[in-house]
């Protein structure tokens, strides 16, 4: 006879480093299944498999992985080979958002560099210097500018924006 162990959302939200918002969010909109009910109190009782699945979503969550996403990858654990082959093509996916996040910060830690080095040179009196970096970084500042969400150009008061 196996007897099972309940836990609290405040306990379910301590293991899975979720806020209790956020669990009942996700319960609300399908991402996990929908947690038992304590019958003296209606709070909810989350099992260990409850807090299996809150650790997943925590996880993908942590990677950026969209919800839809996420409540596919939760729902083709069970299913065999066919539901391994779509946990791959999910991670393949966000491995591949996951990459193009990590271009952008390159690419963003290029212009801040460029621009400390330019004004550097303003502040040492090296206009020389200064306009040669200028000439040197176009496609920086150009590469930068679109990464703006939609390819928009940066609205007024924005980081790039002011940086430029």
């Amino acid at each position: 006879m196996s007897t099972t162990t309940w836990h609290t959302i405040r306990e379910a939200s301590m293991i899975s480093g979720l806020p209790e918002s956020t669990l009942r969010y996700y319960e609300q909109i399908g991402i996990i299944d929908p947690i038992a009910r304590d019958p003296s109190s209606g709070h909810r009782a989350y099992s260990d498999a409850d807090l299996e699945a809150l650790t997943i979503v925590s996880c993908l969550a942590a990677t950026g992985m969209p919800l839809e996403s996420m409540r596919a990858y939760l729902r083709n654990r069970f299913d065999g080979p066919e539901g391994a082959r779509r946990q791959m093509e999910l991670l393949d996916a966000q491995s591949l958002r996951l990459a193009a996040k990590a271009e952008a910060i390159r690419m963003q830690q290029a212009y801040v560099s460029f621009k400390t080095l330019y004004w550097r040179a303003i502040a040492e009196g090296r206009e020389d210097d200064a306009e040669r970096l200028l000439e040197e970084n176009r496609d920086i500042v150009e590469r930068v500018k679109r990464m703006q969400v939609g390819g928009k150009a940066p609205k007024t008061g924005s980081p790039v924006a002011q940086a430029e």
